[in-house]
């Protein structure tokens, strides 16, 4: 479902932070909708098969004035499931309150979207606007917070523009065949080690670029460099078309995750030369990260600190050269 998923970015170039992406469960959906029990219950309640979630934001994330977006798809076994399922998703939505909400929703017209539902809830001058909309077998699922109504009915119009022709071209696997998927069909699943990810899963060139901290710069930069898969278990792991496409890549991701998260230049494994290691100077779970290639495949690595974070880079190379 990655794979059909419209960016945060290509809805509008300034939702440049990422916050967390991943595969949509029943129990995702309740987290994306404010830790509200009855919006995932409407999905499960009707059928919810998979479906993918991105979360991006402009601004500084702790600022009254920083603008949100979080941009959802959900397959259903058929079209009548969908249209059901976002009638329930809208009115539980309107009629319960996640854990910090302090306000209801109120029903509203969405411009140009009369098959969308569109509520409005006003928290202390901060509008949040949902849009729930079926589509087919689908629900797109997007809710935008800022302080402008105007904005944010546009950041939902454009949603719906760019989602519906990748619903369209999209090649879902047929319903009875859902059970024998395979989970890691390009085998980057399985060289990723660890088990602490946020989102486990593998992903296409697109859901690789749903997970960039840098979405803008990936989503040229990838198909130039031939990155055909993504997978995190653990740590994350991509595949490039050769090695000198793992290097640049490399680079990238480096550069990349320091900006977003305030990280400088700190001291690689001695024996692997082609690694390099950021830290933020801090004491938390994810101080510190070290990006290596070997071959064709490039790993991101995290931990607390630069002995652990060393030791998992170490298992990683040796994983990553294994497989070449």
């Amino acid at each position: 479902m990655a794979e059909a998923l419209a960016w945060p970015t290509e809805i509008d170039p300034a939702y440049v932070r990422h916050s967390s992406s991943g595969v949509l469960t029943g129990s995702r959906l309740m987290v994306t909708a404010g830790h509200n029990n009855e919006v995932a219950d409407a999905a499960e309640d009707h059928g919810l098969l998979a479906g993918f979630v991105s979360t991006r934001f402009a601004g500084d994330a702790g600022s009254r004035d920083s603008r949100w977006l979080i941009h959802a798809i959900m397959r259903f076994r058929d079209s009548a499931s969908a249209c059901a399922a976002a009638t329930a998703l809208a009115g539980a939505a309107e009629r319960s309150r996640g854990m910090m909400d302090t306000a209801d929703r109120e029903p509203a017209i969405l411009p140009g979207a009369a098959d969308t539902h569109f509520s409005l809830r006003d928290q202390s001058g901060r509008l949040d606007g949902l849009a729930v909309t079926s589509y087919d077998d689908y629900v797109v699922y997007t809710e935008a917070r800022g302080r402008d109504r105007a904005e944010i009915e546009r950041v939902l119009t454009r949603a719906l523009e760019l989602q519906r022709p990748l619903l369209n071209s999209f090649a879902a696997t047929p319903v009875p065949e859902l059970a024998r998927l395979p989970y890691d069909p390009d085998g980057v699943f399985a060289l990723s080690v660890g088990a602490n990810a946020t989102g486990p899963g593998a992903y296409g060139p697109r859901g690789a670029v749903a997970f960039a901290e840098d979405q803008v710069t990936a989503a040229r930069l990838y198909p130039e460099l031939g990155v055909s898969a993504m997978a995190n278990k653990g740590t994350t792991v991509y595949r490039t078309a050769d090695p000198a496409g793992a290097a640049r890549l490399r680079g990238f991701l480096t550069e990349a995750i320091g900006a977003a998260h305030g990280k400088t230049a700190a001291p690689p494994p001695g024996e692997l030369p082609e690694t390099s290691c950021l830290s933020d100077g801090r004491d938390h779970p994810n101080a510190w990260t070290c990006v290596v290639s070997a071959g064709s495949h490039v790993a991101e690595a995290w931990g607390r600190d630069q002995e652990e974070t060393h030791q998992l880079v170490r298992e990683q190379h040796a994983v990553l050269t294994a497989a070449e």
